[in-house]
């Protein structure tokens, strides 16, 4: 009798499992980390980026281990923030005495930082590197949940004569793009607009008709995210309607045909509108805290109105497990975050 109590126990859980799995990734809850490439921060590094930054380290005071150490503490969104480098050595500066790593920085291609000469320390030097390093961990556990790869890309001017503005994304640099994502995962391991849209009229409407495929089958898989200014949302699109054969969704408006995925920063000044997109069927990133605001104050109200909105992806500096450079003692754990896989898938 116990043993068929423990049986019919065993094969419901399997089944509710089963149905877990069987939902749309646009049901998924994920944690993830803000600027993921950003290094953790000793007490020297902390010391030097106060003196070189001033008054503006204050919300940058925070830092990352290893992005595959990222992903074994359970973190399942990523995000890499490249500048264009079509010809390579706009930024090899700070490595002049390292030859190694000179070489890469000459090299042509993206490079990933957060801000020239005042925040230049990294956890890999080129796009390619930071894909290269996901898709090595996501090979060695293959039934992974999805993750989710936000590519915010940088362009913007720093009206500063002691940074060089940074040169305007090509068709051809976001081209590069998509041929590094292809070249780290393979075209099969990206869950891409075009395995979203089918046979639908727009990427939109596929979205708005519940096309997302289901967490199960997108297991091993990334998905990623052109996180960027409109004109390059723009540039991205163009010939390519509905996203057609790139690699990347984008951020459009509600309207828009390309409308698929969304990044709202603040859930505590757009809880409503997080609210309404997911009911649409779309996907909603959002943020649990900002700037150390949060973390200095032990502010969970950021974190709850995440939670409040049904927003699928939240990122966070502070994760279980994330590094503590201030001694600040807090982490956003969402109630759903250790269970939803073991930390090595």
């Amino acid at each position: 009798m116990l043993r068929s109590l423990l049986l019919a126990a065993a094969m419901l859980t399997a089944g509710a499992a089963e149905g877990a799995e069987g939902a749309k990734i646009n049901a998924m809850r994920v944690l993830g980390s803000h600027n993921s490439y950003r290094p953790e921060l000793d007490a020297a590094a902390l010391a030097h980026q106060r003196q070189v930054m001033g008054e503006r380290s204050f919300g940058v005071e925070y830092g990352h281990p290893p992005i595959t150490d990222q992903l074994n503490l359970g973190v399942r969104q990523l995000e890499f923030d490249p500048y264009a480098d079509s010809a390579g050595g706009l930024y090899s500066a700070p490595y002049a005495n390292d030859p190694a790593r000179l070489t890469v920085m000459n090299r042509p291609g993206a490079k990933v930082l957060h801000a020239p000469i005042l925040d230049a320390r990294t956890l890999c030097l080129t796009l390619a590197d930071c894909l290269g390093q996901v898709a090595g961990w996501s090979r060695a556990h293959p039934d992974h949940a999805l993750i989710v790869i936000f590519i915010n890309t940088k362009e913007e001017p720093f009206n500063t004569p002691l940074i060089p503005d940074p040169p305007l994304y090509s068709e051809a640099d976001l081209a590069g793009i998509d041929a590094d994502a292809i070249a780290a995962f393979g075209r099969d391991r990206i869950v891409a607009p075009d395995d979203v849209r089918g046979d639908a009229d727009s990427l939109r409407q596929a979205v708005l008709s519940g096309h997302w495929p289901t967490q199960r089958s997108s297991r091993g898989k990334v998905l990623l995210v052109l996180d960027s200014n409109p004109r390059i949302a723009q540039a991205y699109r163009e010939g390519h309607p509905s996203l057609k054969g790139r690699m990347m969704f984008g951020l459009y408006d509600a309207a828009e045909p390309e409308a698929a995925v969304f990044n709202i920063q603040d859930p505590k000044a757009e809880e409503a509108r997080i609210k309404s997109l997911v009911a649409q069927g779309f996907l909603v990133r959002t943020r649990s805290d900002a700037d150390t605001r949060e973390a200095r104050t032990h502010d969970q109200s950021r974190l709850q109105a995440a939670l409040r909105s049904g927003a699928q992806v939240i990122s966070t500096d502070y994760y279980p497990g994330a590094p503590d450079p201030l001694g600040l003692r807090f982490t956003v754990s969402p109630p759903w975050f250790r269970t939803t896989e073991p930390k090595g898938q």
